[in-house]
């Protein structure tokens, strides 16, 4: 199974957390600058605060209302909330459809498959994770 973070994010497809988990700091460097390219950070910080270890508090994220909301309601993902989807979560999608339009234009193929798996199939896959717990939490109430 797939790790999903908070926002539906796919951490196995994340550059960035498998950079993080091989410990290599030229695939690092390399993320810095898709980063960079893609206007998700600017140009002068160091390469070492793109460690990532997952939906942590310590780490920078793009989401940090969905991060504290999730943390409050005690969900390790938006797709285990029984409140989900919700309104914070449409922004999200719709801010995801935007980004997506800027990586098919900033990208090489390989560079927007990966980030399309990773960030891009974020509704999908809460959507399956939500749909899944629903159908384990009647079975249980049966």
């Amino acid at each position: 199974m797939s790790q999903i973070g908070i926002c539906g994010d796919n951490c196995d497809f994340c550059p960035r957390s498998i950079a993080t988990k091989t410990g290599n700091m030229e695939e690092l460097k390399k993320v810095k600058d898709l980063w960079v390219r893609l206007g998700l950070r600017e140009p002068f910080f160091p390469v070492k605060d793109l460690v990532c270890y997952g939906c942590k508090p310590e780490n920078k994220c793009a989401y940090p209302e969905i991060r504290a909301c999730a943390y409050a309601k005690g969900v390790s993902n938006c797709g285990l909330c029984d409140g989900y989807p919700c309104r914070l979560m449409e922004e999200v999608f719709v801010r995801t459809e935007i980004w997506k339009a800027k990586i098919v234009t900033n990208c090489s193929s390989e560079e927007y498959e990966l980030i399309n798996k990773a960030f891009c199939l974020k509704k999908k896959d809460l959507d399956a994770i939500h749909q899944q717990n629903r159908k384990t939490s009647e079975t249980t109430i049966k």
